[in-house]
């Protein structure tokens, strides 16, 4: 009888086990469809790329706002192309020359707003020309009529008193007439461009040369509108890229943003950004 018991016993303890085993089978795919769920997901927010956009103050193009963000005309730009070329941006300030310094050591992947030359392609890669650079003359409200018609030079000949910055690139019209015995005397060189609205309100200058963007922006903020109002005259001093490190960006990158571009173009976000800015 003992040896009986025993048996059934053992016999029972088995069953017991397998039933206990069989209960729990269905519950172990469970760990792998949650992970099959999730995967998705992480692919869609993950960047392809990241890189190091390098920046230096210049409203309205660059900035930062009181709540410590970066802001401006040409962030909203690039990261509407990252974010379509789909890469993700983290922005560093520095100075000019530091960042172009960044861009041959590849410690910045890329700057806004640059200018192609040769020099610089020896170290950076350049994407299709995005923006076109150019300076509006602005004149006292009831005065773009007095003054209509006339070249910037014949303008100056007439003894028209013109401000400018100093360190800026009005490009080669105006450095000619610079360079001009007989117009040089005209120029205002003055070392910050809101110096010039001043003068022209206190009646120092007859006009200056500003980016309309960076115009539009300063008449806004220090509520000039009813003081000072554009000419007709415009100055173009060139179109300019996207400039990225040879050291840290591949050229299959450079497509992928010209490739945005075109989409941001023709989907009419490229002309949303750039009217949000404008008057």
């Amino acid at each position: 009888m003992k040896r009986f018991y025993s048996v059934g016993l053992i016999s029972c303890l088995v069953f017991v086990l397998a039933s206990c085993s069989d209960s729990s089978d269905p519950k172990q795919p469970e760990p792998q469809q949650v992970a099959e769920k999730a995967t998705p997901k992480q692919q869609e927010t993950k960047p392809t790329c990241q890189l190091n956009m390098g920046w230096d103050p210049w409203a309205p193009y660059q900035y930062l706002t009181p709540e410590n963000e970066v802001k401006g005309l040409e962030i909203e730009l690039v990261s509407a192309m990252a974010k379509e070329a789909g890469c993700e941006l983290k922005f560093v300030q520095k100075s000019w020359m530091n960042l172009l310094n960044g861009i041959r050591n590849g410690s910045i992947d890329l700057l806004g707003g640059a200018s192609k030359t040769s020099a610089r392609e020896r170290f950076a890669r350049f994407s299709d020309e995005y923006r076109n650079e150019s300076f509006i003359l602005y004149v006292r409200r009831g005065e773009a009529d007095k003054f209509k018609g006339e070249s910037l030079k014949d303008l100056l000949a007439s003894g028209f008193k013109l401000g400018v910055t100093e360190d800026y690139i009005y490009g080669d019209e105006v450095s000619m007439l610079q360079d001009d015995p007989a117009t040089a005397e005209k120029f205002v060189s003055v070392p910050t461009t809101e110096v010039n609205y001043y003068n022209l309100i206190q009646n120092r200058i007859d006009g200056f040369l500003e980016d309309p963007f960076v115009a539009a922006y300063t008449i806004r903020r220090k509520g000039l509108g009813d003081e000072i109002e554009a000419h007709p005259i415009r100055v173009h001093s060139g179109n300019v890229a996207l400039m990225f490190s040879k050291k840290s960006v591949n050229e299959d990158t450079v497509i992928a943003f010209n490739e945005a571009l075109t989409r941001l173009m023709e989907n009419g976000e490229y002309k949303r950004i750039l009217d949000k800015y404008s008057f």
